[in-house]
């Protein structure tokens, strides 16, 4: 739930008594233990990464940065280790990552943690990584890691009971939408603690490495890495009600808490009328092997619908989008649609896109789409969006 700092209101300010300043100082060893906002967001990285390139983003600062060496981040990388070591899906490359972090404590605290963990897997690159992690030196001394002292599946349990007890808002899309930027405490100060983080990196040409924070039926925001100041900066945030949905944890769980499953979520989002939500889903299908014929005729309505006139470059990207899933899947179909759309919009990129070569398919009769065959307010009717309280969108994928 998205959270602004409440102001006491200056009539009441004269009440505060040295017994609350001294309940605030008694209370105040607890507030500083809390983790801050990257420690926190580590630790949830940690127990959710699977992959390697969802877990490199954060191994590489914590083998290379020494101020996240600390026992908050690399006691939870010891108890991942420990649950994921004989799990065969957890990718091997991911466990070396882990043992990795550890080795960087220059301690001895995980010497006994990394010996076991060796013996269990009994692998050739683990055993190599494992020897390469021990600390060898006398000193300094430490206390041994001892396994279980951390829960990892409570922090999970905690983002999860977040979302789903949001209630999203327009006032709260609107808010995260004003957000200015800063460091990820700043983050959680304006807009509270994210109910998902997705972490990713991409290494095509160059690395890239990204972290973005979701807010149930509000938007996201799309921190990236630089290298040169350590930091995670601000790049982008995105309010749409919709256009996220599926990246929460409790899809997982959606027909037990009674949502929607996933081709008809993907139908309210292309029913919604928000751009980002039109967008995403009409992505995911185009790289489906199969999709709906409803999904392709509602999405061909938009297009004939709104093409003539747009020229705002976000809309466009969606309309040119849809252009491409029709050519790429549609057939004849749509044949007659895109080639009005080729002589009349009035954007040149969606001009571009309606005359890409339409390629061969029978997932779709051959007979002509109908504009208006489909109403766009009886199919936002039949398919009713899950927040009808948050209605902002802004900003650009």
């Amino acid at each position: 739930m998205l959270l602004q700092r409440p102001v006491m209101p200056l009539h009441l300010r004269h009440l505060v008594s040295g017994t609350t300043l001294l309940v605030a100082l008694l209370f105040s060893s607890a507030l500083v233990a809390a983790p801050d906002a990257r420690t926190w967001t580590y630790q949830y990285v940690l127990a959710t990464a699977t992959t390697e390139r969802e877990l490199s983003p954060i191994a590489e600062q914590i083998v290379r940065d020494a101020t996240l060496q600390r026992a908050e981040i690399l006691d939870f990388a010891a108890e991942v280790l420990l649950a994921r070591n004989g799990d065969a899906s957890f990718p091997l490359q991911s466990k070396l990552l882990l043992i990795r972090m550890l080795g960087a404590a220059g301690s001895p605290r995980y010497n006994a943690l990394l010996l076991r963990v060796s013996r269990q897997l009994e692998n050739e690159d683990v055993l190599n990584e494992a020897r390469t992690a021990t600390y060898r030196k006398k000193i300094p001394v430490a206390e041994p890691y001892v396994p279980g002292s951390i829960d990892i599946h409570a922090i999970v349990a905690e983002v999860d009971a977040l979302a789903l007890a949001a209630k999203p808002t327009t006032a709260q899309g609107e808010h995260l939408s004003e957000f200015p930027g800063g460091t990820l405490d700043q983050l959680f100060e304006w807009a509270g603690k994210p109910h998902q983080i997705v972490t990713f990196e991409n290494r095509v040409g160059y690395k890239v490495q990204r972290m973005t924070f979701f807010y149930r039926g509000v938007g996201r925001v799309v921190y990236g890495y630089n290298g040169n100041e350590k930091l995670w900066l601000f790049q982008a945030v995105v309010a749409d009600p919709l256009a996220f949905e599926q990246e929460f944890s409790y899809r997982g769980r959606a027909a037990q808490l009674g949502l929607p499953d996933e081709p008809t979520l993907e139908m309210i989002q292309l029913a919604s009328g928000y751009t980002a939500s039109i967008r995403l889903a009409v992505e995911r299908n185009n790289l489906r092997k199969k999709r709906p014929l409803e999904f392709l005729d509602t999405a061909a309505e938009i297009l004939a619908t709104q093409f003539k006139e747009e020229v705002d470059p976000v809309r466009v990207d969606m309309l040119a989008w849809i252009s491409r899933l029709l050519t790429t899947h549609g057939g004849q179909r749509y044949a007659p649609l895109l080639s009005r759309v080729a002589r009349g919009a009035k954007d040149y990129k969606l001009r571009r896109f309606a005359v890409w070569a339409i390629e061969k398919t029978d997932e779709v009769p051959a007979e002509p789409y109908v504009p208006g065959t489909i109403s766009l307010a009886a199919q936002r009717a039949k398919y009713p969006s899950l927040y009808p309280e948050s209605t902002f969108q802004s900003g650009r994928l």
